[in-house]
């Protein structure tokens, strides 16, 4: 693919590697399921905000990457008859996208071990569409009447997209994941700007009252207010620190994430923690901890973050406000834990005595039918 290129002006800094990895992870651990998954046959794909594809190293982007992740599984998408779309957008660098797009399909042609390519039936597609026009107008509706499709959408903007509005609509879409890039540091420095204004006082942001490296931290809180109660739907945030232009400072960035089953928030949770194994949020030491990059042993504590989840799961279990198995490992998911974190909360009070015993599980909680009722002893 060395040919017929053309690259972004600049390479990817840390911060961007961190967020296209983000991406790439979650693409790679979500795709296999749906492939071989019996229940529906249609798989939807969005990168509404594409950009070139590459940067001037030939570092992939998302576009690229998701090109990328299908032909992993080009015969498998074949073999169990599975219908592709993947629709790439950018306003600004559509010309550009389709370029890079088709040298990377003429080198996978040449490579491909499937009976027939994947793409040979109109089923990718590169637009130059307004972000809010089409997922309003075109994208929304069209998704809405496909309750039967699987579908994951990517949108990482250069400026701020998810308002009151675009976040509702996502996330009364049936069957979608969605991860969208916020410039968290612009939202807390450029407060009067019109388009931030208007999210701040929507949410009623309160960023002066908390550490500047954890202002995405607070987004992703007052962005979960906006589920409603009864409503089972997963939140996930990841914060991104990236060094500013000029200076030695910092800024920070974030992704949220969003899902409406335990299956996606799963594998969110455990892409994020492969990258932080401390406590699965940050490319940084966003809470100045001890134990951060793996001295964990040496100062032997846990993280403040555990800790706070261990004493209000306990408390939560016996005081019978949660009640069964199921509903723990949720409660993981909820506070962007994995299940594993519940399991060792209630295998310590199994080891107290403060619970009657069960096997735990330590993944794939979907697959739980019949949940567990905690008994207290």
């Amino acid at each position: 693919m060395a040919k017929n290129l053309i690259f972004h002006k600049k390479p990817f800094d840390k911060g961007t590697k961190t967020k296209v990895e983000l991406f790439d992870a979650y693409l790679n651990e979500s795709l296999p399921v749906f492939i071989h998954q019996k229940y529906w046959s249609d798989i939807f794909i969005y990168d509404l905000f594409a950009g070139k594809g590459l940067d001037e190293n030939g570092e992939y982007g998302t576009a690229l990457n998701i090109l990328k992740g299908v032909s992993r599984h080009c015969v498998a998408i074949v073999k169990n008859k599975k219908n592709l779309y993947v629709v790439l957008n950018d306003k600004e660098e559509k010309d550009s996208l389709q370029q890079n797009v088709n040298a990377f399909l003429e080198d996978c042609k040449s490579r491909c071990e499937a009976p027939q390519c994947v793409f040979d039936k109109n089923n990718l597609i590169v637009k130059s569409n307004d972000f809010k026009e089409y997922f309003n107008d075109t994208i929304y509706p069209r998704l809405q009447n496909r309750p039967d499709a699987m579908k994951l959408i990517f949108l990482d903007p250069f400026n701020f997209v998810m308002d009151n509005e675009v976040f509702n609509k996502l996330t009364s879409l049936p069957k979608t994941d969605f991860m969208c890039f916020i410039p968290t540091t612009y939202l807390r420095r450029f407060p009067t700007e019109p388009t931030f204004k208007k999210f701040i006082e929507e949410y009623g942001l309160m960023f002066s009252q908390t550490k500047y490296n954890h202002s995405h931290r607070i987004i992703a809180d007052y962005i979960r207010k906006l589920v409603p109660p009864d409503k089972e739907y997963y939140i996930g945030h990841f914060s991104i620190e990236k060094p500013q232009k000029t200076g030695t400072g910092k800024n920070y960035y974030g992704i949220i994430f969003g899902s409406n089953n335990t299956l996606g928030a799963e594998k969110f949770q455990k892409v994020c923690w492969k990258i932080d194994p401390q406590i699965g949020e940050a490319d940084y030491n966003i809470d100045n901890e001890p134990t951060y990059g793996g001295n964990q042993d040496l100062f032997n504590e846990i993280p403040l973050k555990i800790k706070a989840f261990n004493d209000d799961l306990k408390k939560l279990i016996v005081d019978a406000k949660i009640t069964t198995d199921l509903e723990c490992y949720r409660y993981a998911l909820q506070k962007c834990l994995q299940p594993k974190h519940a399991s060792t909360v209630l295998n310590k009070l199994m080891e107290t005595k403060r619970i009657q015993e069960f096997k735990t599980v330590n993944s794939d909680i979907h697959k739980i039918k019949n949940p567990i009722k905690i008994e207290l002893l």
